[in-house]
C-alpha cells in the first residue's frame, strides 16, 4: 500500500519570488492552483498561461475551490463547488502524490486554501496540511 503524497498550501503574496517556490516544486510536488479566477494584474508571472509554461505538466487549475467572493473580503469564504474540486486531489494523494494548493494570499489563517485543507483532512484524516511561506519554504528544498 502507497503512503499518501503531503500536502502543503503556499500563497504567492507571501513569497520573495516565483523562483523560490520553483525550487520547492521541483521535488515533484505538484501545483494545484485553487483561486477562483488564475490571473493576477501586479504579479503576471502568477497567471495561470505562465504558471502553466514554468510547471507544466505539474499544474492544474481547479476552478471548483476557488472562493467566489474573493473580491469581498466582508463576505464569508464560499467555495464553488468543493466536492468536485477535491475529488481530484484525494486520489493524487492516496496515490503518493505531494500536492501544493496555491492561492494569493499571504496569510494561510484567514484564506480559504485553509478551509480547503481541512476539507481534504476530513477526507484523508492522515494529512496533515504544510503552510509554506518566504520563511519555512527553505527548509522545505533538497540541495
Amino acid at each position: 500500500m502507497t503512503a499518501n503524497g503531503k500536502l502543503y498550501t503556499v500563497g504567492y503574496s507571501g513569497l520573495q519570488s516565483i523562483e523560490q517556490l520553483q525550487s520547492f516544486l521541483a521535488q515533484k510536488v505538484f501545483l494545484v492552483d485553487i483561486r477562483y479566477y488564475p490571473s493576477s494584474r501586479w504579479q503576471p508571472e502568477w497567471s495561470r498561461k505562465q504558471l502553466i509554461a514554468r510547471f507544466a505538466p505539474n499544474y492544474r487549475h481547479i476552478r471548483e475551490l476557488g472562493n467566489i467572493n474573493y473580491h469581498s473580503p466582508n463576505l464569508p469564504i464560499q467555495l464553488l463547488d468543493a466536492k468536485q474540486g477535491i475529488s481530484w486531489i484525494v486520489p493524487m494523494l492516496q496515490q503518493g502524490w505531494d500536492m501544493c494548493l496555491l492561492c494569493a494570499c499571504a496569510d494561510w489563517q484567514r484564506c480559504h486554501r485553509r478551509e480547503v485543507a481541512e476539507l481534504i483532512q476530513r477526507e484523508l484524516a492522515d494529512i496533515q496540511p504544510i503552510h509554506l511561506s518566504k520563511d519555512n519554504l527553505a527548509c522545505f528544498v533538497s540541495f
